[in-house]
């Protein structure tokens, strides 16, 4: 195996240990996975951050003063990440030492592709499972890390990861830079781990606010534009889509004609 991309976090204290071991298990996992160069911690003062870590050789700690935004993000790591594939993770996230990160790295290289991947959960005992809710909707709502090739140019995108709508708000920013945003949650697996709370897709919003409070999701970054993104191998025809959110005839005739629109350019010239 090959280290073959670099990621970013943002550590911070929780004051219930057992969310917290989780946590750690996950920056120790990314820590510990050969195909990662090294974890860059985003993280702001005051923030305790473990012996464990900060000795380890591929750890690499970066001082901010703020919760991250994807704006200091992507700044970061075209500033000190030139021409790396970086994955930015939550940090309940760690990627899955046996996927094809190698393969991964060779399809950001070689396009505009940015990976928005939706979640595998992982549990205490090892085992794995998706979320029934989410993937309802083949995960198009709601992503847990972006991987992408720098350098990266994004507009609009000062806004705090975490933020309720910000995985489809991202998404759409990356679009309208030019960016194809991707969510191939089966070939390139991350793996959350998030069992003390028990939080699921029906309980998200309601977690969200509970801990971080209401204020915190004032800024609504998706009403400024919204991309979804669903996995990439859930659905082979726009009928299949369309069936699913049982789209009225009319508006399905506007589909078509939206996808005769973007494929074909009439020049009278």
């Amino acid at each position: 195996m090959r280290a073959v991309l670099s990621v970013l976090i943002q550590y911070c204290n929780d004051p219930r240990p057992d969310r917290m071991a989780e946590y750690d298990e996950c920056v120790r996992r990314n820590l510990a996975n050969p195909h990662i160069k090294a974890v860059h911690n985003l993280v702001e003062p005051k923030i305790a951050v473990p012996a464990e870590f900060t000795r380890h050789p591929r750890y690499v700690e970066h001082r901010v003063a703020r919760w991250l935004t994807y704006r200091m993000a992507l700044d970061y790591a075209n500033a000190v990440l030139p021409d790396e594939v970086v994955a930015l993770l939550n940090l309940d996230i760690f990627l899955d030492p046996d996927s094809d990160w190698p393969r991964a790295e060779a399809m950001l290289r070689g396009s505009k592709t940015v990976f928005c991947q939706g979640r595998t959960e992982y549990s205490h005992d090892g085992s794995t499972y998706r979320d029934p809710a989410f993937a309802a909707l083949a995960f198009a709502t709601t992503q847990d890390a972006w991987i992408f090739k720098t350098p990266i140019d994004v507009a609009d995108c000062d806004f705090e990861i975490g933020t309720l709508g910000c995985d489809n708000a991202i998404a759409d920013r990356l679009m309208r830079a030019g960016y194809v945003p991707v969510n191939a949650p089966n070939q390139f697996r991350i793996l959350h781990y998030d069992r003390v709370r028990e939080k699921t897709a029906r309980t998200m919003t309601a977690t969200h606010i509970a801990e971080r409070g209401a204020g915190r999701h004032t800024s609504h970054p998706e009403r400024a534009g919204q991309y979804l993104v669903p996995d990439y191998e859930a659905f082979q025809s726009v009928d299949k889509v369309l069936d699913l959110l049982k789209v009225p005839e009319l508006a399905r005739y506007s589909v078509i004609c939206d996808v005769f629109t973007k494929f074909i350019k009439i020049d009278n010239a």
